[in-house]
């Protein structure tokens, strides 16, 4: 029901609805003010009986006097009879065809039954020139008839006349008529005789009627082309403006309503207006239809007729209307060819189903009716004129349609804008959210300028203690009286700890910071010792002293971070001997409060140095300050600031007592957890695994090195062996044989170790197997996450030689029900900094044998030096996901074979891609170097 609604509602059934209501409401009212025909004209008389209305209109058959204007007195019986109303030149004058300029007179006789009263005549608009005379008398004049051009007076007007009382009951009518300024001559409209009163009452509503038609079509006109102008609307305001415009002037031009103000106005330039209107409205309108449908009406040719019409319009403007009105029949037989244009036009634009093509053609079409009735009603085939209303109603509808169409293109571009806001809101949200990364990122690279400069000025007074006491070592190796196989062991340490240090930094470097070393088990007195030994040789050469003194007289073992405390008792040596020139240099260590598990270190470094005055004392501490900032003292104030930074990360204290010109003591206190002697614990014993058959074991490692060591492992003990990279190799594998045991690795390439372990089972279903995870991602949630997946063991890289024969037995005889389900390896953690985890190499070198690991040991280099490569083509591009992809191969490439220091940096650019951009030089150069010292590690084994 609703839908039935709005179809007839819709604007075009309204529209219809009110041109029929309008139509019909012209006609009607055209039909009511029609002037009854009385009685035609008959022979030049005309007879009216007393019952018959008082409204005459003169038609039929007139005397017609041609080429002469005959006064009454001067009319005579040679005449011939005319039809009127009628041009000169119409067939249906009655005559032969005759010129549309000439000069003629009409006259008829009016008999009354009984005596009319109160009449008037309306002369209705001539072409050119009229004169009428009632009984003799001259009563009205339309300008001034002439026999030629230059006598006629020409003049287009509606006049009206009060007919003088008591006229009798016969009434003569002569009327004089020349035209020399118009293509048409003659009576077109008839003359009417009617009561004097209704002939000024429909006068008045005349005028209104013009004056409403043309200053209403005219603001229209106006509105439309403000808006066009001033609102940037499209062409079709502009033309539609433009035709309604020019209406206006041609309604004035028809109207002559001027003369109500201006009685001498020009009659040309009203008949001028008139033409104006003729040439220009109905082109403006079809231009504002091609306007709103350009791709269904073709510019160019509708722009001809436009111009048409505006050459015509400027021919009529420089020439008189004899010469301009000639245009007329030519241009409305152009008009037709155009209008049927356009109708078919209107037809191809609703079948092609248009937005609006519905009202839109409607409109169209009420304007080709238009022109066509007003074609026939000045030929007068029809009486009925619908032009003023129906074009009033057209160019309202217009506007309407164009204020919903308006509308509606407001609304969608409404909807766009809004569109267009979200996504510039959701770009400038992105915007300002990437700046806000940018400065934050801006800011961090500032921030790591600052470390890495605090952390190189931190390196480079790291590495000189070492160094120096490694330099003057070395200058004591082949002298004379030396202990040479002390000063040798002394270099030994001096450059063990700069290896350490130099360790520390790369793994370091990424932060900025140098950070704490793992919490190992050893002697704290004989890591004293040996730092102190190390600074002898420094103190030596200045001609120092370098004592220590303890009341501790057994190994004092603990857990804690050796090369820190290192680091303190070296800077504090360093700095002592540097400002002490005589004397020297005494080391106290005692315990100052014991516990069982805790013991309270007290280190106190003594110096006969300068002394440090009371007042400088509280600055000591603090970064790049110097307090004798001397040639022979060079440095850049961080040594104590280091120091105390580092006993503070290991929980203790450092205070100081300085006496000028006497010296300076240094107290540092540390809490150290105590450990049982390391060297009386036995090493606890392993259970023996072995497998009486040889088994089918299905390896998938994408890592070359980690598949290598795994598969030489298994046929060193005498199983067979299938190893891949690829996932869909394994599963057409499985598909071909049974494998006791399966190793996968948990990232694989285009599958992951935990989708394949599930298609595994699923193909191997009913057969006995054992799935083990191979993986050096060990977290709590990782663990979780490959039980889940339904693996029997996860196994940690790198691969442990007991376990990998623990799952061999399980694989054989079953598991157990006391059996760990994460096979945990301690290898590499007993390296402590070192670069190489040598006793994982040498237990890959004795599984292996020497040729075996030779080519191991290859095949890691270069997979290093791939990952490498391909760990820089990642950081060029910014894609963080594949430097930790790239990280994650080279952190369990490097701990397969021991080299601990590559795995450990790997690892923390695993956890922080943006590590790379500092660590990637320091990488190959550690990879270089540790090859080399796993290269040498063989050649010595092989020269034993």
């Amino acid at each position: 029901m609703r839908e039935l609604i709005n179809r007839f509602f819709s604007p075009t059934v309204l529209a219809f609805i009110v041109l029929l209501t309008l139509i019909a409401y012209t006609v009607l009212q055209q039909r009511a003010t029609q002037l009854p025909v009385v009685a035609e004209v008959r022979n030049g008389q005309l007879e009216v009986g007393a019952d018959q209305a008082s409204r005459i209109v003169l038609r039929g058959e007139w005397r017609f006097y041609w080429q002469e204007l005959l006064t009454p007195a001067q009319l005579h019986d040679d005449y011939q009879l005319a039809w009127l109303p009628a041009r000169w030149h119409d067939s249906n004058h009655g005559t032969e065809p005759l010129p549309g300029q000439g000069y003629a007179t009409y006259a008829v006789d009016i008999h009354f039954a009984q005596a009319p009263q109160n009449l008037g005549l309306r002369l209705p608009t001539l072409y050119r020139a009229a004169q009428v005379w009632i009984n003799g008398e001259l009563v009205l004049a339309a300008g001034q008839p002439g026999e030629s051009a230059a006598s006629e007076v020409p003049r287009d007007e509606i006049k009206q006349v009060k007919l003088r009382p008591n006229i009798g009951r016969h009434l003569q009518v002569v009327v004089q008529i020349s035209s020399f300024h118009h293509v048409d001559g003659g009576m077109h409209h008839p003359i009417v005789i009617d009561d004097w009163d209704a002939l000024v009452s429909a006068e008045k509503w005349r005028v209104l009627r013009g004056i409403f038609l043309m200053s209403s079509t005219l603001t229209l006109a106006i509105y439309l082309l403000v808006m066009w102008s001033h609102a940037h609307a499209g062409r079709e305001y502009l033309y539609l403006g433009a035709g309604l415009f020019w209406y206006s002037v041609r309604i004035f031009g028809t109207e002559k309503l001027i003369y109500y103000i201006f009685p001498e106005f020009s009659t040309l330039w009203l008949l001028r207006a008139e033409y104006y209107g003729m040439f220009l409205c109905i082109p403006a309108y079809i231009l504002f239809i091609q306007a709103l449908f350009p791709r269904d009406i073709n510019y160019r040719f509708i722009r001809g007729f436009w111009w048409l019409g505006v050459g015509a319009s400027l021919f009529a403007s420089v020439t008189s209307a004899r010469w301009f009105t000639l245009l007329r029949d030519p241009f409305e037989a152009i008009c037709v060819l155009y209008i049927l244009y356009f109708i078919g036009c209107l037809i191809l634009i609703v079948w092609r189903r248009r937005p609006w093509s519905g009202l839109v053609s409607f409109l169209g079409g009420v304007i080709a009716l238009l022109f066509v009735n007003e074609v026939l009603y000045y030929r007068q085939v029809t009486a009925v004129q619908l032009t003023p209303w129906v074009y009033i109603f057209v160019a309202l509808t217009s506007i309407i349609f164009l204020g919903q169409r308006l509308n509606q293109l407001l609304s969608i571009e409404s909807k766009q804008k809004a569109l267009l806001q979200d996504a510039v809101d959701a770009r400038t949200f992105e915007l300002q959210r990437r700046l806000e990364e940018l400065d934050q990122a801006r800011r961090h690279a500032l921030e790591l300028a600052q470390k890495r400069s605090e952390f190189m000025a931190e390196l480079s007074h790291e590495i000189r203690t070492p160094l120096s006491g490694l330099i003057g070592t070395m200058r004591l190796v082949g002298r004379e009286g030396a202990n040479q196989p002390t000063l040798i062991r002394h270099a030994i340490d001096a450059g063990e700890s700069l290896l350490a240090v130099v360790r520390e930094s790369l793994s370091a470097s990424g932060s900025g910071h140098m950070q704490a070393s793992k919490r190992i088990r050893f002697d704290v007195l004989e890591l004293l010792y040996s730092t102190i030994d190390i600074m002898r040789t420094v103190a030596q050469e200045k001609g120092l002293a370098l004592e220590i003194k303890t009341d501790l007289d057994t190994p004092l073992w603990v857990n804690s971070h050796p090369l820190r405390i290192r680091q303190i008792v070296s800077n504090l040596l360093s700095n002592a001997i540097k400002f002490t020139a005589q004397g020297g240099v005494i080391v106290s260590v005692k315990v100052s409060h014991a516990q069982k598990q805790v013991v309270q270190l007290q280190i106190d470094v003594s110096d006969t140095g300068i002394g440090i005055e009371p007042a400088e004392q509280e600055q000591v501490f603090a970064e790049y300050v110097q307090l004798n900032p001397e040639p022979e003292n060079p440095g850049v104030g961080l040594g104590l600031a280091i120091t105390r930074k580092l006993v503070l990360d290991l929980k203790g204290s450092i205070r100081l007592q300085s006496v000028p010109r006497e010296g300076t003591r240094f107290t540092v206190v540390l809490p150290l957890e105590r450990v049982e002697n390391c060297r009386d614990l036995e090493a606890p014993t392993r259970a023996v695994y072995r497998t009486e058959q040889a088994l089918n074991v299905l390896v998938v490692e994408d890592d070359r090195v980690n598949r290598a060591i795994v598969a030489q492992l298994l046929r060193s003990e005498g199983h067979k062996v299938r190893a891949t990279s690829h996932p869909v190799e394994a599963l057409s594998w499985l598909q071909q044989e049974h494998f006791q045991l399966c190793l996968f690795d948990i990232r694989l390439p285009d599958m992951s170790g935990l989708e394949l372990v599930e298609r595994s089972r699923s193909i191997n279903e009913g057969r006995q197997t054992i799935y083990v995870a191979l993986t050096a991602n060990t977290s709590e949630s990782d663990i979780a996450q490959y039980r889940k997946a339904n693996f029997d063991y996860v196994m940690e890289k790198p691969v442990d030689k007991f376990h990998l024969q623990m799952v061999l037995s399980r694989a054989e005889k079953g598991r157990e029900a006391t059996d760990t389900f994460f096979l945990h390896n301690d290898l590499g953690q007993e390296a402590g900094n070192l670069l190489v985890d040598r006793r994982l190499w040498q237990g890959i070198v004795n599984d292996l044998g020497r040729h075996r690991a030779e080519t191991l040991l290859e095949d890691a280099r270069l997979s290093l030096r791939e990952y490498s490569n391909a760990l820089e083509v990642a950081l060029g591009q910014g894609r963080f996901t594949d430097i930790r992809d790239v990280a994650h191969k080279i952190k369990s490439a490097a701990k397969s074979v021991g080299m601990i220091s590559v795995a450990n940096i790997a690892h923390h650019v695993e956890s922080e891609p943006t590590r790379a951009f500092s660590v990637l030089t320091n990488l190959d150069n550690l990879i270089t170097t540790s090859y080399e010292q796993m290269r040498m590690g063989l050649e010595s084994r092989h020269d034993q």
